[in-house]
């Protein structure tokens, strides 16, 4: 198999093993909805958000380390392999203990500023230890994507979620244990499935001794990733944040529900983004690459934004279906926040100069300005405009992301997008999406809303381009791997 078949073909099995791993997840809501409370599923989701916040640092940038030194080291052998596998999951286990104990001994400040001292120090020290069980599971899962062996990935990462559904199940439902059965569910999903992964893989390491040699040189290769996964958790969190201090674990947790239901286009795009990735390095690097990025940009963006109103006309259905009465109120938000999916898969298509270029310090710069634009608009819209503020400067921080990072990328690599295509796609989209949620709210006539989304979305599909173009493109990619 060529290298870029393999690629294509892991990327799809990485995409529907995603799916079904979050998918356990999303099936788990009917029954959270009717164990939880709103107030409650809003603790949980802070200690969630918190939890992101810890695992930043527990990683370090510990996972592309691994990846880069992994096949560095592949001349010298599965040995040496070893020894650098080893010593990074040596270094989670120390320092990430070190982080868990000193997260523990700030857990009553964190207590009072977000949780009004509900909880107590067993609920953080479960969180913050599942926080390090997942990290050490997931790099054994890893290991399997350097060994090029996607099943044993999935494997890993869907036992995973399954283990943790069925634990935290059985202690919420059955034997009433709360928030602290949720998060008890995680610890012992992650664990199992690590002690399964890295058994599995066990003659990639090596505990003969302490391997911290290798420490300097993946804390220099790893910290300065660190930036830049701080500032992607602060434009996916620092709503929660605000919504919580401003507004209440209530609100957050009807908010938190409209965000799971906006993944359902978030798994479409995640399983977009495997496999466009290596077809993207491999255009690069093409004569007709500019003209395969116009393309796909045009068609991704046409049928993404049809993607999110569409999700937006049936939200109303979808939570009544899957949730409670209590949180039928979350249905609004569901629109809004699956464009923030919609402009995340775009970054891969419009920072296309930056990674030809190979200037990821300069995505790293977009992020952190993006990260800013976003505590800025959370700041001055949510507390007047509550989770409506708050979703609307999430995905126009994710906008102006892609608005600064395409006008740096073109600078390295001309691609010429057509921006009056891509902004008319996106604006006609988000009008329709504001539509509909002014006409939940009764501001607009839900008819009116309802006839003008259906012919935007029909716009929309028809925006992505030709019958001819579509083919030309295929026939053109199909004669180059020929």
């Amino acid at each position: 198999m060529s290298r870029y078949k393999q690629l294509l073909s892991d990327s799809v099995i990485y995409g529907v093993g995603a799916i079904f791993a979050k998918g356990i997840g999303f099936l788990l809501l009917p029954i959270y909805t009717r164990v939880f409370t709103p107030a409650e599923y809003g603790t949980i989701e802070m200690l969630v958000v918190v939890n992101g916040f810890l695992s930043a640092f527990l990683m370090m940038g510990m996972d592309s380390a691994q990846s880069f030194f992994f096949f560095e080291q592949k001349k010298k052998g599965v040995e040496a392999q070893s020894v650098l596998i080893s010593s990074i999951l040596q270094w989670r286990l120390t320092f990430g203990s070190g982080i868990v104990i000193i997260s523990m001994l700030l857990s009553p400040l964190i207590n009072s500023w977000f949780f009004n001292g509900q909880l107590d120090w067993v609920h953080f020290a479960i969180a913050f230890s599942g926080a390090l069980f997942t990290q050490v599971m997931m790099q054994s899962a890893d290991v399997y994507r350097l060994l090029y062996k996607p099943i044993g990935f999935i494997i890993i990462t869907l036992g995973n979620s399954l283990v943790s559904a069925a634990v935290a199940i059985t202690l919420v439902v059955w034997l009433e244990q709360g928030i602290l059965g949720f998060f008890i569910g995680m610890v012992v999903g992650a664990s199992i499935s690590a002690i399964l992964g890295w058994y599995r893989i066990r003659k990639y390491l090596n505990f003969s001794k302490f391997h911290s040699a290798w420490w300097p040189r993946l804390l220099k290769f790893g910290i300065p990733l660190l930036p830049a996964s701080l500032a992607m958790y602060v434009m996916s969190s620092a709503d929660r944040w605000f919504i919580v201090s401003y507004h209440g674990e209530t609100s957050l947790g009807l908010y938190a529900i409209g965000a799971k239901f906006a993944i359902l286009l978030g798994f479409v795009i995640e399983t977009f983004r495997k496999a466009w990735w290596p077809i993207a390095m491999d255009s690069m690097q093409s004569d007709d690459g500019p003209m395969v990025f116009r393309f796909v940009s045009r068609f991704y963006m046409g049928l993404m934004a049809a993607g999110a109103v569409i999700l937006t006309m049936l939200s109303p259905l979808i939570i009544e279906w899957f949730t409670a009465p209590a949180y039928h109120d979350a249905y609004p938000i569901v629109g809004i926040l699956a464009w923030q999916s919609v402009f995340y898969g775009f970054f891969l298509i419009g920072s296309a100069g930056l990674w030809k270029a190979e200037k990821t310090a300069v995505s790293a710069i977009t992020m952190v300005l993006a990260a800013v634009i976003n505590i800025v608009l959370d700041y001055y819209l949510v507390p007047d405009y509550g989770l409506y503020g708050a979703a609307y400067a999430t995905i126009l921080s994710f906008f102006l992301w892609n608005v600064i990072a395409i006008y740096i990328s073109e600078k390295f690599w001309r691609v010429g997008l057509n921006y009056i295509v891509l902004f008319t796609q996106s604006i006609v989209g988000l009008i329709a999406t504001t539509c509909l949620v002014l006409s939940y709210e009764n501001l607009m006539d839900r008819s009116i809303a309802l006839g003008l989304s259906a012919v935007i979305v029909i716009f929309l599909l028809l925006s992505v381009g030709s019958k001819s173009q579509i083919l030309n493109i295929l026939t053109q990619r199909k004669n180059k791997k020929a």
